[in-house]
């Protein structure tokens, strides 16, 4: 079943129709022709929608942006632009059958003007920690290894070797375009993704493309650069579309229904029963064909596994939520995937969790904690403008959960139930029960919940499955898609000011590289003592092993800068003072400084007696302190590399229970695959010996945690 299917009717014009034509009703030529019409004033103002969006981008002034971020500077008709387009693309959905060119060309120049407008205007690639992400690929190309010690995402290297892999090099010029490009790349695979899990449900095709639209219109979170999350979201999309549609469960009544317990089966009935399916029939499927896709499916989740520390926990709730659900029928698949990503932890990222298990097992269960570093501290900062910011991503979240909510009622109305999309918006939400995830869980749930809740929002305005959508129900998805368009750039890039990376910024930063071969200790200053993520500068993008960068408090009085001279001394020889536009965007808009406090600072920085500046440009300037004769940098000490894994009396021991229980687990799961419904229970002898297996390796994971952290 394709991502369209469109009406049937077909009918080429014959003498009955030509009858019928004269008693009313248009011969099919006739409405071919009117179709050609309307195709061709779509694509007209198609076209004019792009001559609006680019007429005046070349006038856009990015230092003058606020703390609303790049709406701030954005031209009218750029607005007016991307509106019609949307206009446009509604207009599209009126048609009686879908012009599935037309929609694929609109919904391209879609993702090309709302994400990929940094293109067309930033020289250079967002985010600093991209470039962070840059100098770990350029050290496996350079070394050919990882290590581990330099940071905690070196337990989780796979992104970076697959992306030394396909590029080929850690050249910086090799991997810009990749920087630039990714949030477009990774935006068009997304929706690859979302059209193979609606082409399995009962959706109209308005409704699909529809939600297609709304998916690029709400995804605002900005974790889709050049980075492992973003990577590994499409992976996820990819695995839960696979299992609903290679292994969702046949429909039939009686296995539709839980366990033996006549409660839970009173109220599974009342809360499922009287409805049909929100799914599509399954297709016929050769067991091969399916057991290759369940090899898919698990090589999905072993990347994922490698690349990045959340995602694959919201696989496995995702999967387990379809089992319990009765959507998927490979039953045992929760505890295979859940075994990979036990045992990657323990045996490949002790040397994170070795000094760090507290801190990681300390937020667990604490969603009062996750939802106050997520939500409350991040809009207790900043000016009037950053925090509309904030409340404009809280409001926007809210209301998509809410719009989803409806959408499940008004199907439910009309006797469909979605279960399928209900348990993938709810299941991400148990992610909030781990920890906070450095202040970013909300902001990951909503992102792991989107395609499902755009599918829900969509429904929502048109919830029948075949009947074309009203006049009434299509302008208020227009409504809806321009209140989202305006409130996308508000949530997307309401902190553009210090998310972009200024060219200077870049050249300040080679200079320094270019001007030094031992260790360096790059200082920047925050309003937030404590926050040692990375800063607002393009820092880390090469030699990351000798590179290093702490923060320190800005002084609210930027003519009193001893506090901060004082920490520069204290970094030694090798030490250097940083300041670039970016960051002091982030000070004065994102953590509530007067603005005109960067020109003072630097002012005064510039004239303190002992303080030499380095390099000086509008966006960036580096200044380092006048160090005493014989003082030399401190030398540069490779850090350990390589695959280091720490051994325990009973490690060996659990690599020999692990393999045993990965084989029973994958044998269980392909008979389960090749053998009938009815012949099931002879899969029981695997699911006992698994379960021993099972035991042992959980205890000697439990002995590595214990003794590796005491």
């Amino acid at each position: 079943m394709s991502l369209i299917y469109t009406d049937t009717d077909r009918s080429v014009p014959t003498t009955a129709g030509l009858r019928r034509a004269e008693g009313g009703e248009r011969p099919t030529s006739l409405r071919a022709g009117h179709r050609r019409v309307l195709v061709g004033v779509l694509c007209l103002l198609t076209a004019g929608a792009v001559v609006l969006y680019l007429v005046e981008m070349p006038a856009v002034d990015l230092n003058a942006m606020t703390g609303s971020g790049l709406i701030s500077v954005l031209p009218v008709t750029t607005l007016c632009g991307m509106a019609l387009l949307v206009v446009v693309y509604i207009g599209s959905l009126s048609l009686r059958q879908a012009c599935v060119w037309l929609l694929c060309v609109q919904l391209l120049l879609l993702v090309l003007m709302l994400h990929g407008i940094t293109v067309l205007l930033e020289s250079e690639p967002r985010f600093a920690i991209s470039w962070v992400h840059a100098g770990f690929v350029e050290f496996v190309d350079r070394t050919g290894t990882t290590a581990a010690g330099l940071d905690a995402r070196w337990s989780w290297p796979g992104f970076f070797g697959l992306a030394a892999f396909w590029v080929g090099s850690g050249d910086l010029g090799a991997l810009y375009p990749v920087m630039m490009l990714a949030p477009i790349v990774h935006n068009l695979l997304y929706l690859v993704a979302l059209g193979l899990l609606m082409s399995c449900l009962k959706m109209s095709w308005q409704a699909k493309w529809l939600a297609a639209m709304f998916f690029c219109l709400l995804n605002w979170i900005g974790q889709d650069y050049f980075a492992p999350q973003g990577f590994a979201l499409l992976l996820y999309l990819l695995l839960v579309a696979f299992l609903v549609k290679w292994f969702r469960v046949p429909e039939d009544a009686a296995r539709d229904l839980p366990g033996p317990a006549r409660a839970v089966r009173r109220l599974w009935r009342w809360a499922w029963g009287g409805a049909e399916r929100g799914e599509l029939p399954a297709r016929a499927t050769g067991s091969s064909e399916r057991v290759v896709v369940l090899a898919v499916v698990v090589g999905l989740f072993a990347t994922a596994t490698v690349s990045h520390q959340l995602t694959p926990f919201a696989m496995i709730v995702a999967t387990a939520g379809l089992v319990v659900a009765r959507r998927c029928t490979l039953i045992g698949l929760p505890v295979l995937l859940g075994v990979v990503v036990l045992a990657w932890i323990s045996y490949m990222t002790q040397e994170y969790w070795a000094g760090n298990l507290n801190d990681v097992v300390s937020g667990v269960g604490d969603v009062g904690g996750t939802v106050s570093s997520n939500i409350a501290d991040r809009a207790s900062l900043g000016d009037a403008a950053h925090q509309l910011v904030v409340r404009a991503r809280v409001l926007t979240t809210l209301t998509v959960f809410l719009a989803a909510g409806v959408g499940l009622l008004r199907r439910r109305r009309h006797g469909i139930e979605d279960r399928v999309l209900l348990v993938l918006l709810a299941a991400p939400i148990g992610l909030a029960f781990m920890q906070s995830y450095g202040g970013e869980m909300a902001l990951r749930i909503y992102l792991f919940a989107l395609a499902p809740a755009s599918a829900l929002v969509a429904l929502a305005l048109f919830p029948r499955p075949e009947a074309r959508p009203s006049v009434l129900a299509r302008c208020a998805a227009g409504v809806c898609a321009l209140g989202m368009l305006l409130t996308f750039f508000v949530t997307r890039y309401g902190n553009e000011a210090f998310e972009r990376i200024p060219a200077g910024a870049v050249d300040a930063i080679g200079t320094i590289y270019e001007q030094t071969s031992h260790k360096v200790k790059f200082l920047y200053v925050t309003a937030v003592p404590d926050l040692n993520s990375t800063p607002f500068m393009p820092l880390g993008y090469r030699d990351v092993e000798r590179v290093q960068w702490t923060n320190t408090m800005a002084p609210l009085d930027p003519t009193d800068v001893t506090e901060v001279l004082q920490a520069l001394r204290d970094q030694g020889p090798g030490g250097y003072l940083v300041t670039t536009r970016s960051q002091e965007a982030f000070v004065m808009f994102g953590q509530g400084y007067p603005v005109g406090w960067n020109d003072e600072f630097r002012s005064t920085l510039a004239s303190t007696p002992g303080v030499r500046v380095i390099v000086e440009n509008p966006d960036a300037t580096v200044y380092a302190l006048d160090q005493p004769l014989g003082s030399t940098p401190e030398p540069l000490v490779p850090p350990p590399t390589g695959l280091q894994v720490w051994r325990t009396p009973w490690t060996p021991v659990g690599v020999g229970f692990l393999v045993l229980l990965l084989g029973v687990l994958g044998t269980r799961e392909v008979w389960r695959i090749r053998l009938p419904s009815s012949e099931h229970r002879r899969l029981r002898a695997l699911t006992f010996a698994s379960i021993p297996l099972l035991i042992g390796f959980v205890v000697v994971v439990l002995e590595r945690f214990v003794l590796l952290t005491s």
